[in-house]
């Protein structure tokens, strides 16, 4: 009785090399790009936040008649050459501002000190990557895009004193998303600003 044998159906060695190549190959192209989309999404919340930011400031100063320094945080994030930002929670709390200056005898009269962003009314909500700062300045002429980067990167905003002469703000926020040393002109550091003349602007493209 003679036996019949089937033929046997499978992949050989060179074929599955092949496809585990090809996967490889891919997955080197995807990775990158994805880690690439994921420090572009979290640079959404800096333009997010200086939006709301420049949106406080010019409230402020409409009802007060001056715009208002404020110090630089949550002072909790690390903002470093080298060093990965991590997420930080918005601790920050209410300034004695509004003791030095109260509607009883005017608002911005004089010098105007340094306030906080509970002062001025914006919360970020949940953690932030970046560290935010506002300096109030008085520019010859309105502020580009160009000017108010050239300025973030020279001073990044963290508050500075001022007077009643300044016609106008730079809110920068700043972060180190990659641990990058040396992809900027700030050794790795991602900078965003934005003025009175303007909204949210990447002062570093390419820089996480």
């Amino acid at each position: 009785m003679s036996r019949v044998f089937k033929k046997q159906e499978g992949f050989t060695l060179i074929e599955l090399m092949i496809v585990v190549a090809i996967i490889g190959i891919l997955a080197a192209i995807a990775i990158p790009n994805f880690l690439q989309y994921q420090l572009k999404s979290r640079q959404s919340e800096a333009k997010t936040n200086l939006q709301a930011i420049k949106t406080s400031e010019v409230s402020w100063q409409g009802e007060r008649g001056c715009y208002l320094p404020v110090a630089a945080a949550p002072t909790t994030v690390t903002v470093a050459s080298g060093t990965k930002t991590t997420p930080q929670p918005w601790n920050v709390t209410g300034s004695a501002w509004l003791a030095i200056t109260t509607p009883a005898t005017g608002w911005c009269i004089g010098a105007v000190t340094q306030g906080t962003f509970a002062d001025l009314g914006f919360q970020a909500n949940g953690s932030v990557y970046y560290m935010y700062g506002v300096d109030t300045t008085a520019p010859a002429t309105p502020y580009t895009q160009v000017t108010s980067c050239t300025a973030v990167l020279a001073s990044p905003p963290a508050g500075a004193s001022t007077a009643l002469t300044d016609s106008n703000f730079i809110v920068g926020a700043r972060s180190n998303l990659d641990a990058s040393t040396a992809d900027g002109p700030a050794a790795g550091v991602s900078h965003w600003g934005a003025t009175a003349d303007h909204g949210a602007t990447d002062c570093t493209p390419g820089v996480f």
